[in-house]
């Protein structure tokens, strides 16, 4: 009635033009906050990101006997006879006697921790208990590819692109709409709309079996969220993370100062893009350098820097390090300009120490030229959830271009210097001592350090499956034959495999050393290669291939011997407290965890190249990737001259490949 009488006194022409002012006041409402939605999230996945992580399945402890085969079948190949039958004995000596009671005690362990599995606490407890720099030891580095469109590579812009990139994505996490991760071995059924729809109708609980019943292996997630407001704080004798989600502003270094601004606005909505571009400008518009720069800390001896950092503390720095270790992540800003890839591998797996936080969960550094790699700081989590949120901010950077040649920085929210501030810390002389000290420390230690990079493009993935071999094996047994070439000699070798697939999974270690690349290196050394042997070569190269399978499927699974073996070591020595069996102070335990050959593939088209330091003094660090028609390495080494002895030789290795595979009139195996 009141509508009635309401439309009678204005006249219903008025009411038309009321209601249609109503409807496009409200579709433009509507087109705004969509607007604002796509703007503020990544994704909007129709499964929620932790719908599988309630029903993944536990990492299982591989039967004790399986464990001591693996390990007599990785020692094998790197011993003598004799060095090789005394391992053997001494191993079947505690496989048969203390190890027994301890794995029985881990597997009682386990079996009452229904939140973790048997090698969580023992792995996050060797990370954090560690007392060398995590500089060199641990951090590694990713090089993102350069942006296709050479005019994104604006040091600004491309800062801006990916910060931006990157609250999209957290964002998403945080409101459980980022993709789960699901390993798809049929992705024409299960990467579907019609697969993401039935299983978002599963209960949590069974969720992970209604995915396998379609190929599809949904992976832990539980690392993701230490991506953002985490840091590992330096404490005596262990370290800890902190996390604080509550916090919303930014970390960016620049000439070794520190400075932070809000990423999100009164709204929670990201700010603009001309605004985040205008927060990055301001600062590269700053001229001077920090006389004393706190960043070389986070290089030194844990305890030192423990120890340092309380009194920094002291002194009144505590909110101002909070500062720090509670933005969302850090982007260092560097004023090098290199572009060859090798120089760039030293920039960003170090760099300078004045613009570094080591102990941030993720870095991102950009230099003048508009290379960018994150650093990581490894004790929280692998390379799963680093590399997917790499592939992901670089992909969005490239599709999106939020901030172009054509945006011009713009801030009208107030004055820019309230909403980007600089840290200032109070140091007296004993800081100020610290300091100088960590900074000669770092220019010591890694000035040690040697890079060299390779890039081969005669072939890659696609050429190698034609023989039945599998690209990942080429790559290992091209390091094997490598290596003997050069040492004559074969030694621990290193591959991570994530347990990804099981909740909570960290890494288990492949062992690409063994019988098969032996036989293969031995050959090619000790024969002359040509076409009427080159069958016989491509024979052994598929033998490597079908064990190395057999090996990266079982690490996988968390079936390989090196992270048992590590459990039954620290049950021993850290929970019962009794004394190191003589097990794992003998040669052949001692000599298998000598890892002189260090190795991980970063097989990604996204990717320029990534690496490492070598883990022993004696070693090597080797990044390698394998793509469709290329393939490449980033190669750390102590001793420059071993360093291009070795790496010259794994491009011949590659290159005779190549060489017997073209010549080889050979089918893939069925």
């Amino acid at each position: 009635m009141g509508g009635t009488k309401y439309n009678r006194l204005l006249g219903n022409k008025y009411v038309r033009n009321y209601k249609n002012s109503l409807a496009y006041l409200s579709s433009t409402i509507k087109a705004s906050n969509s607007k604002t939605e796509h703007y503020n999230y990544l994704q909007k996945s129709i499964i929620p990101t932790y719908h599988f992580q309630k029903s993944l399945q536990k990492l299982k402890i591989p039967k004790l006997d399986d464990t001591f085969d693996r390990y007599f079948r990785a020692l094998k190949p790197l011993l003598s006879p004799a060095e090789y039958d005394q391992a053997k004995k001494i191993g079947k000596k505690f496989q048969n006697g203390e190890a027994i009671q301890l794995d029985k005690e881990v597997r009682e362990l386990d079996a009452k921790n229904k939140s973790s599995n048997y090698i969580s606490e023992p792995w996050f407890d060797m990370y954090l208990t560690a007392r060398e720099s995590i500089v060199l030891n641990y951090n590694p580095f990713i090089t993102f590819a350069a942006d296709p469109n050479p005019q994104q590579m604006n040091q600004a812009i491309r800062a801006s692109n990916f910060l931006i990139s990157a609250a999209r994505f957290m964002n998403s996490l945080r409101v459980c709409k980022l993709k789960p991760e699901i390993f798809h071995l049929n992705p024409e059924k299960s990467d579907t709309v019609m697969f993401e729809r039935l299983m978002r109708l599963l209960p949590e609980s069974v969720s992970f079996y209604g995915a396998y019943a379609f190929n599809a292996y949904p992976l832990d997630m539980s690392q993701y969220f230490r991506l953002f407001n985490s840091t590992r704080i330096p404490r005596q004798n262990k370290d800890e993370l902190m996390t604080d989600t509550s916090k919303n502003h930014m970390l960016v270094l620049h000439k070794g100062n520190f400075y932070t601004f809000p990423v999100f606005d009164e709204q929670n909505n990201i700010y603009k893009p001309e605004e985040i571009y205008a927060f990055f400008t301001q600062i590269l518009s700053s001229g001077e350098r920090a006389e004393f720069s706190l960043g070389a800390l986070t290089a030194e001896e844990r305890n030192s820097w423990a120890s340092v950092r309380d009194h920094l503390e002291k002194l009144g720095n505590k909110e101002a390090l909070n500062q720090i270790d509670t933005a969302l992540f850090c982007i260092a800003l560097d004023d090098c300009e290199v572009t060859d890839p090798t120089e760039m591998s030293h920039e960003f797996l170090y760099g300078d120490p004045t613009n570094r936080w080591f102990d941030k969960s993720n870095t991102i550094i950009i230099n003048k030229n508009g290379h960018a790699a994150v650093n990581f700081e490894h004790s929280w989590g692998d390379g799963v959830a680093v590399l997917r949120f790499f592939n992901e901010v670089f992909d969005d950077t490239v599709k999106k271009e939020f901030v172009n040649t054509k945006t011009r920085p713009s801030f009208s929210r107030g004055t820019i210097e309230n909403y980007v501030k600089k840290l200032e810390f109070n140091l007296d002389e004993k800081a100020k001592s610290s300091i100088r000290k960590a900074e000669e420390n770092y220019r010591i230690a890694t000035s040690r350090l040697n890079i060299k990079n390779f890039e081969q493009d005669s072939f890659g993935r696609k050429f190698a499956k034609n023989f039945g071999l599998s690209p990942d094996s080429i790559m290992q047994s091209g390091i094997q034959v490598a290596f003997y070439k050069v040492f004559k000699k074969f030694v621990a070798t290193y591959e991570s495999a994530s347990t990804s697939a099981f909740k909570y999974g960290r890494t288990e270690t492949i062992r690409p050393a063994s019988m098969a690349t032996k036989r293969l290196a031995e050959y090619m050394y000790n024969k002359k290669i040509d076409e009427s042997n080159s069958a016989e070569v491509i024979s052994l190269m598929q033998e490597c291939s079908k064990y190395h399978n057999k090996l990266v499927k079982e690490g996988a699974m968390g079936q390989g011997f090196d992270r048992h073996l590590f459990a039954l070591k620290y049950h021993a020595t850290n929970r019962k407290k009794q004394p190191l069996p003589e097990f794992f102070s003998s040669h052949g335990y001692k000599f298998i965890n000598h890892n002189i050959l260090s190795t991980s593939t970063l097989a990604y088209p996204n990717i320029l190249n990534g690496g490492f330091a070598p883990v022993v003094p004696d070693g090597f660090g080797i990044g390698y990737r394998i793509l469709e028609k290329n393939l490449g390495a980033c190669v750390s080494s102590y001793s420059l001259s071993e360093l291009k002895e070795f790496v010259d030789a794994l491009e011949n290795t590659y290159d005779q490949f190549y060489d017997i595979m073209k010549k080889t009139p050979i089918k893939k195996k069925n």
